[in-house]
């Protein structure tokens, strides 16, 4: 029902997501959303045309932002990451990468952390807005599909769900697209302290997944992770988990001790 009632209201409004085409309470219909799945499209292309990709997809996730707050979608759906612990749980991630690995984490400021990414006047996001859940359609355009999880928090969460992922490359100037695609209202240098703080504790997240499906095994096969969506769990998407995230903490003062952690991290993983 949930995805049912923001997909109409996203889709009549212009947004790049998939058109309802019938809903009796129980079974969804919806459009299939011809193309190729981002992923694949950003492993085999180049940094220019991946930040055109990337810059589009926020793009589309910007104007969803827009309906949200048009429409009042953000009064409609659950607000997430609103109590104080689900931070304190997030800045707490490179610690527990840092104890499976054997790689102690640095000693951050956390009340100043958790201060700092309290999200404040609710947006209405996407939340799980990571590549595998967007498709380069026919015409060159970025949609959007898999509105389950979809909620209300600060706007920028979703572009560090889709710029954080292991499977973006190496592309320079990320918090420029994010920054540049940020609600009118938002302080530009607020937006890329945020933002750079939010993202790197979320490439910690992703960084944890790989660590966690990987255990004492061997790197899982690329074209596998790709054909099934699953986390990228190979030395290249590790790489660029560490070397994104050590750029991303450098950026900003509360999160820069985290920078030489994600290279001791990469140096354990042989990455």
């Amino acid at each position: 029902m949930l995805e049912a009632n923001v997909l109409k209201t996203l889709h009549e409004h212009g947004a790049p997501v998939p058109a309802v085409h019938a809903y009796d309470g129980v079974w969804l219909i919806q459009e299939y959303l011809a193309g190729e799945r981002l992923p694949h499209v950003l492993v085999d292309c180049d940094s220019a045309r991946a930040h055109e990709l990337l810059s589009s997809a926020a793009g589309g996730l910007a104007r969803i932002h827009a309906i949200g707050a048009e429409t009042g979608l953000q009064g409609k759906v659950v607000q997430l990451g609103t109590a104080d612990s689900w931070l304190r749980d997030l800045i707490d991630t490179p610690n527990r990468i840092g104890e499976a690995l054997g790689v102690s984490a640095p000693i951050l400021d956390v009340d100043c952390l958790v201060a700092m990414l309290r999200f404040g006047e609710p947006s209405f996001l996407k939340w799980d807005a990571r590549p595998g859940n967007a498709v380069v359609r026919e015409d060159g355009s970025v949609g959007w599909f898999d509105w389950e999880h979809c909620g209300a928090r600060n706007a920028l969460d979703d572009f560090a769900w889709l710029l954080a992922d292991e499977y973006v490359p190496r592309v320079e100037g990320l918090a420029d697209i994010a920054v540049a695609n940020a609600p009118s209202g938002m302080d530009p240098v607020a937006a890329r302290e945020y933002f750079l703080t939010y993202a790197t504790f979320h490439t910690a997240v992703r960084l944890a997944l790989v660590v966690h499906y990987k255990e004492d095994e061997d790197w899982w096969d690329e074209e596998m992770c790709l054909a099934e969506d699953k986390v990228r769990v190979t030395a290249e998407g590790a790489s660029l988990l560490c070397r994104r995230g050590a750029e991303f903490a450098m950026g900003t003062d509360r999160a820069a001790p985290l920078a030489r952690w994600f290279g001791a991290i990469a140096h354990s993983l042989g990455v």
